[in-house]
């Protein structure tokens, strides 16, 4: 019996069991934005599943996965997952976007919930910037010490710098 999730940044993960290994299948709408990949999570942690790929009209993803496997990465059971927006196609600047979705850490994810931010990719993450009022509450405070203070598009913005997975790294 297929158990079926909405995956957080848009789509839907089905996955079944079939003896010592978990069928798993993402699909979300194409939107034309860019390349997605799609990550399990369990409990205690996640797991990259794959790069969602064009198929009749929608982005899809089918992955056989052993439960030991699952297991090792803190998946099993799998509680949901997500779809991220790893390679945008426009590259030419910043674009406005939710910041939950790019978030690969829980406690960022949370955090994030509800965050309108600028997001500018490049090849190997991206850079998310949010509004800066030292009057108003820090937007993304569990990574208040990775953030600069600079201007984005003329606003006075806190700028983070993440990898590739959505994991923040300190800029140089």
């Amino acid at each position: 019996m297929a158990e079926t999730f909405d995956l957080d940044g848009g789509g839907q993960l089905s996955i079944e069991q079939d003896g010592g290994f978990v069928r798993c299948e993402a699909t979300r709408p194409n939107d034309g934005q860019g390349i997605y990949k799609a990550w399990l999570t369990g409990a205690g942690g996640t797991l990259l599943l794959g790069t969602l790929a064009p198929e009749r009209g929608e982005l899809r993803l089918c992955r056989r996965v052993s439960r030991d496997s699952l297991v090792r990465a803190g998946c099993w059971p799998v509680d949901g997952g997500r779809c991220v927006l790893a390679f945008p196609f426009s590259r030419g600047g910043w674009v406005r976007e939710s910041a939950e979705r790019r978030m690969s850490d829980p406690v960022l994810r949370r955090s994030a919930r509800g965050l309108s931010a600028l997001v500018l990719g490049d090849r190997d993450g991206f850079r998310l910037a949010l509004p800066f009022d030292s009057n108003r509450p820090f937007g993304l405070a569990p990574a208040f010490c990775f953030a600069k203070v600079e201007q984005v598009e003329g606003r006075l913005c806190a700028v983070f710098s993440f990898d590739g997975q959505g994991r923040p790294r300190m800029e140089d």
